[in-house]
């Protein structure tokens, strides 16, 4: 290869990455900023238990979380799973009552969210206490890979929807979250974590010794499975995490500014 070919191939792959980069912003201006008409937002809050903890503010700033978050990532059906807008509304709506406190955390857009009906199988990779990985895979219902993807069982979005304690979307959007500030495990971005860390250091070890009535015992793991665990009690159980961990609910309330104690959610078969 020559010179001028050389220089031809370096420039031209100098100006492929630019356009990479640059897409994301030159598709903004071309389309504008992503919306939701009307029936999409009445039918996003009828989909949220949670609608009636919102404030006029939040019910303002979730359709346009939600219409990004739609708009940017692909939703992707597994197993013959065809997703509807309903379904991406959901998920989306859940994912983005994350970021709706007073000075709102924000975290890394997934590229895709992958959808399988029912709960699926991944492979083993963290050892065991005895340093050993297990070779047969476990069964999940939900993944969350840092700024990659996100992976649900719709089975369980359903049952979290109707009433269940767990909430496969909150759970691992909270790990989008937790990832968010990596100075911090089991927090969320904030100014100052300082009293964040003691109230959830301080549960996370009660929850290792003593177990708790509201709070599922996996979350004893790490302290980022146990904030994604504090933010699923939280959300689904609000009412009984303030009577038996009330400085841990006090210190969420305050974060994501939602009183779920107060306002229980309605709860209902919605698909």
């Amino acid at each position: 290869m020559n010179t001028a070919a050389a220089i031809t191939v370096v420039v031209g792959s100098l100006i492929a990455a630019a356009g990479i980069i640059a897409y994301p912003r030159l598709r903004l201006l071309v389309r504008g900023p992503a919306r939701l008409n009307e029936h999409e937002r009445a039918r996003l809050l009828a989909l949220l238990p949670w609608r009636s903890s919102l404030d006029a503010r939040q019910h303002e700033r979730l359709p346009r979380l939600v219409a990004r978050l739609i708009a940017d990532v692909r939703f992707i059906g597994c197993q013959g799973m065809d997703v509807s807008a309903d379904m991406r509304l959901a998920i989306a709506g859940q994912a983005s009552l994350l970021c709706l406190g007073a000075t709102p955390g924000t975290f890394a857009l997934p590229s895709e969210v992958l959808i399988y009906p029912d709960a699926f199988y991944i492979p083993q990779t963290e050892p065991d206490e005895q340093g050993l990985v297990d070779d047969l895979p476990l069964l999940a219902s939900g993944e969350a890979w840092h700024e990659s993807r996100v992976i649900l069982s719709w089975a369980d979005v359903e049952q979290a929807l109707a009433g269940a304690p767990h909430n496969v979307v909150l759970h691992e959007f909270a790990h989008l979250l937790d990832f968010a500030a990596p100075d911090h495990e089991g927090a969320p971005p904030m100014a100052d974590a300082d009293h964040w860390t003691h109230v959830f250091g301080e549960a996370f070890e009660t929850l290792r010794e003593h177990g708790s009535p509201v709070i599922d015992i996996y979350g004893g793991q790490n302290l980022a499975e146990f904030f994604a665990v504090a933010v699923e009690a939280f959300f689904q159980r609000g009412a009984e995490l303030a009577i038996h961990h009330d400085e841990l609910y006090r210190a969420m309330a305050a974060y994501f500014d939602i009183d779920t104690a107060r306002q229980p959610p309605e709860f209902g078969d919605l698909f």
